[in-house]
């Protein structure tokens, strides 16, 4: 069964005896109101600003606080019935630092792990011997079993202390920023330690990095003031919708090299209103626009885009950063319907671009609705990375060299996208 946290709120300065205690609950609580599941063999990751309340919320499901209101359930039991070491052998915990007083060699501090199933003063067991060990080569710690912890590095350090986490059995490993302070090589390292650990064990972390957590994580509880904004499935939570609401940034989407999930890359944004009022549609395609595209969209205009086919490297690309599209299958013509949409796309915004591309009989009505609005009294904007140079005119008597030419002499033509910003920003 899942571990499922219930309508939780915390303050660390909460005293239930005084007069309206509810309210002054609700005031100061870092947790407000949380509800989330963690599922089961899955990774779940926890993200949100700075001081949302993460590392509380990871501490009052590990029991090291207790819940004002709400509950916390471990396969269908709440805490308030367990002792700490019944908690103990259900979840392990890894902090993001550790403190010993002792310089503690790695095989003895990963068997503290063994410890919820010790009476006092017992002795170490074949059985815990076993455990350890499998531990230390589950995450490729045991070759310096005999070193001091104080003598490891950031990465080596995180994995004894994941191996003393596991060296408890437990059926739930909770961590706080498992990759802060690590370096890139040793951050992947520790999330695919994760991925693997997750066959066998749930996993709760705290995480930092946006692409971390879409790149390894299964699932993602999206945190901010005291609340859950949204929970479920990496992919669907990671949306520039719910990144620009709740971190106040612009992104746009890549992939990993490797798997192929999301990636995001990330911008501040606008701060002038005056730019966010304005309304610009984009005509592009081939991928030559991209950059157009996502110039537009992070100072803040409005962008709308099309038509495009959905195999276009614009497409994809309008698609990551939240921009309205018209757009057909790949390799299908224009509907008639697209062509109107993107014709009241075209009368709604304040200004056209069209972008230099190849022009056949399929997409020639791409350059022929931005040419319709030379003589409008609409800006109209021609940005022609080749200068003149058009490779490929497969139109009947050449009329897409027809068009581009009178938008070369008619039209605002600029080379790029910082030129075109700076026109629109005039």
């Amino acid at each position: 069964m899942p571990l499922e946290v219930k309508n939780v709120a915390f303050s660390y300065n909460h005293n239930p005896s005084k007069r309206d205690a509810d309210a002054g609950l609700k005031e100061n609580a870092v947790l407000k109101d949380m509800s989330f599941t963690c599922r089961d063999n899955r990774v779940t990751g926890i993200v949100g600003p700075n001081g949302c309340g993460k590392t509380t919320i990871l501490k009052v499901i590990a029991g090291f606080y207790r819940a004002h209101a709400g509950s916390i359930s471990y396969d269908g039991r709440t805490t308030d019935g367990m002792n700490a070491a019944e908690l103990a052998k259900l979840r392990a915990v890894v902090e993001q630092t550790v403190y010993s007083p002792f310089a503690f060699p790695v095989y003895d501090y990963v068997m503290l792990g063994r410890t919820p199933y010790h009476g006092n003063f017992s002795a170490d067991t074949e059985e815990d011997n076993e455990i350890v060990l499998n531990s230390m080569k589950s995450t490729n710690v045991l070759q310096f079993k005999d070193r001091k912890i104080n003598e490891l590095s950031g990465g080596e350090l995180q994995r004894v202390m994941i191996a003393r986490s596991l060296a408890q059995e437990p059926k739930y490993l909770m961590l706080d920023e498992p990759t802060s302070h690590l370096d890139i090589r040793q951050q992947l390292e520790v999330m695919k330690l994760l991925r693997t650990i997750s066959s066998n064990t749930t996993i709760m972390c705290i995480i930092h990095e946006i692409n971390q957590a879409a790149a390894y994580c299964d699932d993602v509880v999206m945190t901010a003031g005291g609340y859950v904004i949204g929970e479920g499935k990496a992919e669907d939570i990671l949306s520039y919708e719910n990144l620009s609401e709740v971190f106040g940034v612009l992104s746009m989407q890549t992939s990993q090299p490797e798997s192929g999930k999301k990636q995001f890359l990330f911008s501040l944004q606008p701060e002038t209103r005056a730019e966010k009022a304005k309304h610009v549609h984009v005509i592009s395609g081939e991928g030559r626009g991209r950059r157009i595209l996502l110039t537009l969209k992070h100072a803040g205009f409005k962008v709308t885009a099309g038509i495009l086919s959905r195999n276009d490297g614009d497409y994809l690309v309008c698609r990551s950063a939240g921009i309205e599209t018209v757009s057909v299958p790949s390799f299908s013509p224009y509907s008639e319907e697209a062509v109107m949409q993107q014709k009241k796309l075209c009368d709604e915004a304040d200004a056209v671009v069209l972008v230099a591309t190849d022009v056949g009989s399929g997409n020639l009505v791409n350059p022929e609705t931005a040419y319709s609005y030379l003589n409008t009294g609409k800006p109209v904007f021609f940005v022609d990375h080749n200068l003149k140079e058009y490779k490929y005119d497969n139109t009947a008597g050449k009329r897409a060299t027809q068009i581009y030419d009178a938008m070369l002499k008619n039209a605002k033509a600029v080379s790029g996208a910082d030129e075109l910003l700076s026109e629109l920003t005039d």
